[in-house]
């Protein structure tokens, strides 16, 4: 059946209409939340489960969710009611590692706080650097004491081995003849029955996947997958060591990835019409890089939509000086046909 402009149904059509997009908004919404939520319960599940099996002598395994991040080479068999001593579980210790804004080690709901000297704590950081690699003890030697002679050098790196083993077995409720440190073809390495949780790593594989998904398509998907690689980015890489030059180029990559990431979801919420979320990752953008146009044109044209000109305006504003004193420089010519058209109050 036609309906034309002028039928008594057009007016509960369009209505329909509305209704149905702002259902696929909602949906969309959800469907986002659900995935970041489940994020959160297998980080929380993970450390919940550590929690239960350290908290001492004998724990009876009942009830254990399949989500709980339990292996079954972990746990084996377990039925309900069965009481089975922690140690025969915990065929591995796990270290869940943090990486950015600065280095942070959990084991459960456990944080390492004492690191009793800070060679332990630099070796273990260069560790972290390459993780499941062996790194040669000349190299090591050359990142951690560069300007002492081979032998205060060798002397060094056995006091901090030692110190470290120390700190991780006590920290992990080990034997004090687990060998957490192990030498291994002119090198050493973190023991591989260690099971590592590492916030970079999390970051680049939520990264990697989301763009796998967008070129096929599935730009909704892809934008989850960048939402929780973004909720892992507290700081840059290791920013509590600033002037280590060999950690630099490390950090500006992930930053780089990182801004982009920010741009991906702050374009597709502004497509998506959601203005509010997108001002808000447009606002990390330039907190990073106060330099970046593209962040400022979507500010200006979110403002605009919401109706806040001089909000826009002022954006514009805001650029220029940030350019004029970073860069010596001028927005391009695109920004300043944009600022027009806000000043006009056209729709931008």
């Amino acid at each position: 059946m036609d309906i034309n402009n002028d039928s008594p149904w057009q007016d509960t059509v369009s209505l329909l209409r509305l209704v149905k997009n702002d259902y696929e908004s909602v949906r969309k919404q959800l469907e986002i939340a659900y995935e970041t939520l489940s994020e959160r319960e297998r980080v929380a599940n993970r450390r919940l489960a550590q929690a239960l099996l350290l908290c001492g002598g004998y724990q009876t395994l009942c009830l254990t969710s399949v989500s709980s991040g339990i292996s079954s080479a972990q746990i084996g068999k377990v039925f309900l009611g069965e009481v089975v001593p922690y140690k025969k579980v915990l065929d591995s210790s796990k270290l869940e590692v943090c990486c950015f804004e600065k280095l942070e080690v959990y084991s459960g709901t456990r944080k390492l706080d004492y690191w009793q000297n800070t060679n332990a704590k630099s070796l273990f950081r260069l560790f972290m650097t390459r993780p499941r690699e062996t790194i040669i003890k000349d190299v090591i030697i050359e990142y951690l004491w560069p300007e002492c002679n081979p032998q205060t050098a060798g002397n060094n790196l056995k006091v901090a081995i030692h110190g470290l083993r120390k700190i991780l077995n006590h920290f992990l409720d080990q034997d004090k003849n687990f060998p957490s440190v192990v030498y291994k073809s002119g090198g050493y390495e973190l023991n591989h029955k260690i099971e590592l949780w590492i916030d970079i790593e999390q970051f680049e594989y939520h990264w990697t996947k989301g763009r796998q998904l967008e070129k096929e398509g599935e730009l909704t998907a892809a934008i989850q997958e960048y939402e929780m690689a973004e909720a892992l980015y507290k700081g840059d890489y290791l920013e509590d060591e600033p002037y280590d030059d060999r950690i630099l180029i490390r950090r500006e990559t992930l930053k780089d990835i990182y801004l982009i990431i920010l741009g991906k979801i702050a374009d597709y919420l502004l497509h998506t019409k959601d203005y509010e979320g997108s001002i808000i990752y447009n606002q990390k953008i330039i907190a990073k890089d106060n330099c970046r146009e593209d962040a400022y044109k979507r500010l200006m044209r979110c403002y605009s939509r919401l109706g806040n000109r001089n909000r826009a305006m002022r954006w514009y504003e805001i650029c220029c000086q940030a350019m004029r004193t970073e860069l010596d420089a001028t927005p391009e010519n695109e920004m300043t046909l944009l600022y027009q058209q806000v000043f006009r109050d056209e729709y931008i």
